[in-house]
């Protein structure tokens, strides 16, 4: 591969694995910027990345590489391209994640008290990705997942007593979130 960004299609469309391999390495950097960047731009934290990277190219292979077989390029470079089609795809997962729920908890479960107008039903809808990355992966494991403390703690490779920790931290930012006007 190049300087002047020419990537033969063909041998990745007949399944040319050494060809796939390096194809992925080039443009990998990329598109990954791509992606971090629009993260960054949305307030985001950006460890959703690799994964956003490891759609777009299961994209580009699903149906027999339909969407590669699209590319162009009289119309534009195949960086370029991907590039677009790589920051559409994040601010598509983006909107996702920003009318997802993450889950519905009664409000006993969270141990948070019902001192808000807005809470009328004894339910709350918790966004646990309001949290850092550690503390929601645990409230997740916790409290979507049902594992118990012991298994969180064995999953997080952390101690039981760091679990509790961190749920007690995690709890009261979400109280501090709630009792905003």
């Amino acid at each position: 591969m190049n300087n002047r960004d020419q990537v033969e299609i063909e041998p990745l469309l007949k399944g040319n694995r050494e060809k796939w391999e390096a194809f992925v390495r080039y443009v990998s950097p990329v598109v990954y910027s791509v992606i971090k960047k629009t993260l960054a731009s949305a307030g985001r934290d950006t460890h959703d990345a690799h994964d956003i990277l490891q759609e777009l190219f299961a994209r580009l292979c699903a149906d027999n590489f339909q969407v590669l077989k699209r590319y162009d390029p009289e119309k534009a470079r195949l960086t370029t391209w991907l590039s677009v089609i790589a920051r559409n795809m994040t601010i598509d997962y983006l909107r996702r994640i920003r009318h997802e729920p993450i889950g519905t908890r009664d409000v006993a479960d969270t141990g948070l008290e019902n001192n808000d107008s807005r809470i009328d039903s004894g339910k709350v809808l918790v966004s646990f990705d309001l949290l850092p990355e550690r503390q929601m992966l645990l409230m997740k494991l916790l409290y979507e997942k049902d594992l118990s403390v012991k298994e969180a703690a064995s999953f997080m490779g952390i101690t039981e007593q760091t679990v509790r920790s961190m749920r007690h931290k995690a709890i009261k930012k979400l109280r501090t979130i709630l009792d905003r006007p």
